[in-house]
Formats: structure tokens, C-alpha cells, sequence
């Protein structure tokens, strides 16, 4: 009896350990205030040593996701798209400008002075300037930049269009700025007027990106970077500033070191994420003296938090993702100019009451997954996976489009890869990863040589 009790039991906790799904939220939800404590899952994954399984990367449930795009897609009348890079800046060229509006600017984005056009990921081929749909009830293209002027096409929330011109013109819901966009209906571009109320402009902002990868590539050409570890707190975990999950900059506690002003364990710090680059200066005792180019200034660090024989003495592959437009670029690193290998669109994390932002500043590519597991929220049970995933802070990845698991017969399956989720490159909806299209996941998966490659996070 007593063996079959002490089965049962272990039975139990093997399923314990396990399982599937994620926490509902409506698609019109906006990010609540994080809970100001540590989740407690969080150390239970720290002690279980399942590495390969991470929390929840969906800061809103990925099936909220999955029924936007496919709403997006059943709508007949979202079937219009924006127009490539080409056929936009030829459009810019000759839509010139209409007498009942004055064109303040025009959007001609071109790669600047330094970044040559490498682009061999090409399954989306993107405007550098498109307008972002934000209307909850989509909105009416119009001819003119007047509120009755007549429809020349209809957009969905979220939808994506090129931008041409931001225009002065008939003053509506307390603003008189409109933009001029183009687009393509399957067989023809269109162009036409959306009112500022009514959506967002966003750009790939090449010179901002060029900047910060060179910033970095000088910091290396000074002699090999090192990086924080302390994935999962296996180094142990820092110091706790009363109950808050993050510091007053926005850094979390969880998976990241103390960074001490002056060289006293005892006295004031922030938090210093896992595979943030940092410079070392010098010894004090058990702390690294550190520069830290992200935070611009020098801290002490526990040398248990930095691995001395683990550097980035190279830098050849850089992806940069940028936090406010909700996009990102990989380059290479080709002598004194950088290659763009690929441009695309991307969805961040954001500070939920389950998820967090993803944070700024430069760090180390630090491993490769073609797939990792992910927990529900508050549960040791797993949801999903994600695949071609790039780990470079904590838990964080630039990853594919999550995928949950489903149960037929009481047995977990897996429904296979989904390419692609209408909210990518909308606004922040993950848990600290980078959501990416899986072909495009795929593509960085394959490509970066993360040995020699780092991720830069820029707002």
C-alpha cells in the first residue's frame, strides 16, 4: 500500500511540472502597472534548473493576437497594404501637393551615409515611412484632406500604409494635420488623406540605428567587452530594494546584478540586467570596477555577476530594435560602413501586471534556441514554445510568433509554426522579448553569428 501511495505521488509531481495556455486580456487593453513584487514563479524557476523553459513571453494572451489577425484577414475590406519601398518613393516624387492643403513634410526615407543596401530578407517588403492604423473602428481614405471629402479606400485598426506627406489643412477633433498616404489594393496603388486622430506615423529611423551600432563598434575596437550573467539568478540574486520588481530606471531585479556607485557593497546601487555589455576598469576587492557605455557612467559589480573568460572581443552581427516605432534592422559590421541584411517590423514587451518592458541598452547575443518553451502566467505549467529564438538579456528573446500548445485526447500537440500576427509592429504586447514574423525569426536564427553579435535596444 505504501508503495503504491508513494506512486501516486510522484505521478503527481511529474505532472506538476508541466502543461498549457495563457491569461485572457481583450485586444483593447492598455498596459496596467506591473505588480510591484517579484513574481513568485520566478524563483521557482531559478531553483528548478529547467533552463530551457521560460515564463510567459505574451504579456496579453497570444490567442487575443491570433483572433485579431484572423479578423484582419476575414475583412473584405482590409485588403489594401502598403506599397513597397519603391513604388512609396516614387509615389512621394510625383503626388506633388493639392491647393486646399499646405504639405509641412514629405517622407522620403532613404538608408543615410555609412549603411550600404544589403537586404536579403525580402519576404516583406516595407516603406521606411508607413502610417500605423489606430482607429478601433479602422478609418476612411479620403480624397482630400477635408472630414467629407469622398472615400477612396477603407483601413482596419492596425493596418499598415505608406506615408507620403503630413499636410495642414481643415481643422477636425482640435487638429488641423493630416497625412498623405499611398497603398496598394492588389492590383493598383491609391493614395488619399488620413486625419492625425486617426493613426500614427512611424519610421525605420536608419541614422539613430547607424549611430548606436557604431557607438558600439568603437567601444569594442578599444578591446574586448564583457557582459553581466546572471541568467535565471544562477549567479545568485541581487540585493532587494524594498518590494519593487524594477528600479527607478525601469531595470528589473529579477535576472540582473547590483551596480554599486562606489566601491561598497553596503551602499547605494541599480540594477545591472543579465547580457548588458560592460567594460572592465579594474579590480576592487570581490567587485569589478565597470564601465558601463548603456548607462554611461562606471559602477562596481560583484565578480561573481561577470564570467572573465566571456567577452565580445568582435563585432560582426548587430540587430537594433527600435522600442518607440516598434521595428528593428539587422546589420554586419563591414569594415567602416554596416550592411543592412534586413528590415522588418516588431512588437516589444511592456510593463503588465504579468510582463515587463523590453529594456534599453546594448548587450551580448548570448545563445541560439530553434525552439524554447514558455510557462502560463503564475503556473509551472507550460503553455507553448517559441521558435528561432535569440536570447541576449534574462529571459528575453527576438523570437518567433509563440505558438500554444493545444490537448486532443488528453495529450499535449503541437499545431506547428504560425507565420504571421496582424498586432506585430503595433505597440508593445510581449514580456520582454521581441516578437518578430517566424520567417523573419528564422532568417536571424540562421544568420547571426551570435559569438560575435549583440542586440541593441533604442527608443
Amino acid at each position: 500500500m505504501k508503495r503504491r501511495f508513494s506512486l501516486v505521488l510522484i505521478i503527481i509531481l511529474i505532472i506538476a511540472a508541466a502543461g498549457c495556455v495563457n491569461r485572457p486580456a481583450p485586444p483593447e487593453e492598455r498596459p496596467s502597472p506591473r505588480r510591484q513584487t517579484e513574481q513568485p514563479k520566478e524563483d521557482k524557476l531559478a531553483k528548478s534548473g529547467k533552463e530551457a523553459v521560460e515564463e510567459n513571453i505574451n504579456g496579453y494572451s497570444i490567442k487575443d493576437d491570433l483572433r485579431i489577425t484572423e479578423t484582419a484577414q476575414e475583412d473584405g475590406s482590409r485588403r489594401i497594404s502598403a506599397l513597397d519601398r519603391q513604388r512609396s518613393l516614387q509615389m512621394v516624387k510625383k503626388v506633388g501637393s493639392k491647393k486646399m492643403n499646405a504639405v509641412l513634410h514629405e517622407y522620403s526615407t532613404t538608408l543615410p551615409e555609412g549603411i550600404n543596401d544589403a537586404v536579403q530578407y525580402t519576404r516583406y517588403s516595407l516603406p521606411f515611412d508607413y502610417f500605423l492604423v489606430t482607429a478601433d473602428n479602422g478609418a476612411k481614405v479620403r480624397e482630400n484632406p477635408v472630414q467629407d471629402s469622398a472615400t477612396v479606400a477603407s483601413v482596419g485598426n492596425l493596418d499598415k500604409l505608406s506615408l507620403l506627406q503630413r499636410v495642414e489643412s481643415d481643422e477636425f477633433q482640435g487638429s488641423n494635420i493630416w497625412y498623405r498616404v499611398g497603398f496598394w489594393d492588389g492590383n493598383k496603388t491609391g493614395e488619399g488623406y488620413l486625419h492625425s486622430t486617426e493613426g500614427t506615423p512611424r519610421s525605420f529611423r536608419f541614422e539613430r540605428m547607424r549611430d548606436a551600432v557604431n557607438d558600439l563598434k568603437q567601444q569594442v575596437a578599444q578591446g574586448p567587452l564583457h557582459f553581466i550573467s546572471n541568467y535565471k539568478n544562477q549567479n545568485g540574486p541581487p540585493p532587494q530594494k524594498g518590494d519593487a520588481a524594477v528600479d527607478e530606471h525601469g531595470y528589473r531585479v529579477y535576472h540582473s546584478a547590483p551596480a554599486y556607485f562606489q566601491a561598497d557593497t553596503g551602499g547605494d546601487f541599480r540594477y545591472i540586467p543579465d547580457g548588458m555589455l560592460v567594460r572592465i576598469l579594474g579590480e576592487a576587492g570581490d567587485l569589478y570596477h565597470v564601465d558601463v557605455p548603456s548607462f554611461d557612467g562606471d559602477f562596481y559589480v560583484p565578480k561573481k555577476y561577470i564570467d572573465a573568460d566571456a567577452t565580445l572581443s568582435r563585432l560582426n552581427h548587430v540587430v537594433v530594435v527600435d522600442r518607440t516605432h516598434q521595428n528593428q534592422a539587422a546589420f554586419e559590421v563591414a569594415g567602416d560602413t554596416l550592411n543592412l541584411i534586413s528590415y522588418t517590423l516588431a512588437t516589444t514587451g511592456f510593463p503588465g501586471e504579468y510582463s515587463f518592458e523590453t529594456t534599453l541598452g546594448s548587450y551580448k547575443a548570448i545563445e541560439k534556441k530553434d525552439r524554447f518553451e514558455y510557462l502560463k502566467s503564475d503556473s509551472p505549467d507550460v503553455a507553448g514554445y517559441a521558435p528561432f529564438a535569440v536570447r541576449f538579456t534574462g529571459g528575453a528573446y527576438i523570437h518567433g510568433v509563440p505558438v500554444a500548445y493545444e490537448e486532443q485526447d488528453g495529450e499535449r500537440v503541437d499545431p506547428g509554426h504560425i507565420e504571421y500576427l496582424h498586432t506585430i509592429g503595433t505597440f508593445p504586447r510581449s514580456n520582454m522579448c521581441v516578437r518578430n514574423y517566424t520567417s523573419h525569426a528564422e532568417f536571424l536564427y540562421n544568420w547571426m553569428d551570435y559569438q560575435s553579435g549583440a542586440v541593441i535596444v533604442i527608443e
